[in-house]
């Protein structure tokens, strides 16, 4: 199959290699920096199982102009959430006029970019898409270190035959990867499970400088990172087809404790003075939570110490 992984950071570097390494044809999509380092220097990906150090096809997001939309069979959006409709307007050109259009994956932060994505591409073409139980990271320009067992859950956000079928060709060739992949009928309930991790312990281990399993097994910060969770989860009745219950928070909640302490991507994210995903993760259950006339307390002053804090040292 042939791929463009747009986002050549932690998750999009892992996925892409992992594919190239199978024998798939990939080109990531990258910007800046690391558009101008991957143009000449090997990429380098570390994880327990693997180590890859090679040349990769990289470009920049306006050179798709020079590749057959009907050639592409899936394009992987595994960029900031922030980025999501900026990259989709530049898709939506891409293909325009296409009789013939690649499916497109978001294996994103958050649960609102596939409804983006349905703004700009063919309904049909869009997949709903997450990780876990892995992080990947940029430690230094060209080199992604990556830890954990993998695990993907795809769904169609709008489903039919065509897409259905996509779906078992697409995991048949993730298996061969070593890696786990799940299909779902019900995407949008995946994605609200993995908020409510997210929301668990993103923006908390950011903003205290901790790894996620010292804090959910710490006596006092295990009460937050609790109630952060069952905040996200009152914040999904407020969506059709996702009522994530109390029982479940705590199913999850202790499954959390036997997980491998990782660095989330927003502490990552604090480090390298990058932008937090704070409104994609957090704002989403704040907003939600408000539908409902209820106040997300514990999200709101976790996200918004963390963003004063984070604002007031970049300025200095």
């Amino acid at each position: 199959m042939r791929f463009i992984v747009i986002g050549a950071g932690g998750v999009g570097s892992f996925y892409g290699i992992k594919l190239k390494m199978i024998g798939n044809e990939v080109t990531f999509v990258a910007r800046n920096e690391n558009l101008k380092y991957l143009k000449n220097n090997k990429l380098k990906l570390t994880h327990s199982d693997f180590i890859f150090e090679d040349y990769v096809d990289v470009i920049g997001i306006e050179d798709l102009k020079h590749i057959k939309p009907s050639e592409v069979d899936a394009v992987i959006l595994a960029t900031k959430s922030m980025s999501t409709v900026s990259v989709c307007k530049s898709l939506s050109n891409w293909i325009k006029n296409e009789h013939k259009t690649p499916y497109f994956i978001s294996l994103q932060n958050g649960v609102e970019n596939e409804d983006k994505m349905c703004e700009y591409l063919p309904k049909q073409k869009v997949i709903g898409g997450l990780t876990r139980l892995i992080a990947a990271h940029i430690i230094k320009l060209g080199e992604v270190e990556s830890v954990g067992e993998v695990q993907t859950i795809l769904g169609a956000v709008y489903k039919d035959d065509k897409n259905k079928n996509f779906l078992h060709s697409l995991k048949d060739v993730l298996d061969k990867t070593n890696t786990t992949t799940i299909l779902t009928d019900n995407i949008k309930l995946e994605l609200w499970k993995k908020l409510i991790i997210n929301n668990g312990v993103n923006a908390i281990c950011a903003l205290l400088e901790e790894k996620s399993g010292k804090l959910i097994n710490d006596e006092k910060t295990s009460i937050l990172v609790y109630n952060l969770m069952k905040e996200a989860a009152i914040a999904s009745n407020a969506i059709e087809g996702v009522n994530i219950s109390e029982d479940d928070v705590n199913e999850m909640f202790e499954l959390m404790k036997s997980f491998e302490s990782i660095v989330p991507s927003m502490w990552m994210d604090k480090i390298n003075n990058r932008d937090l995903e704070l409104d994609d993760i957090c704002g989403v259950v704040i907003k939600n939570c408000e539908k409902q006339g209820i106040d997300a307390s514990y999200t709101r002053s976790i996200s918004s110490i963390l963003s004063f804090l984070y604002e007031k040292n970049r300025k200095n």
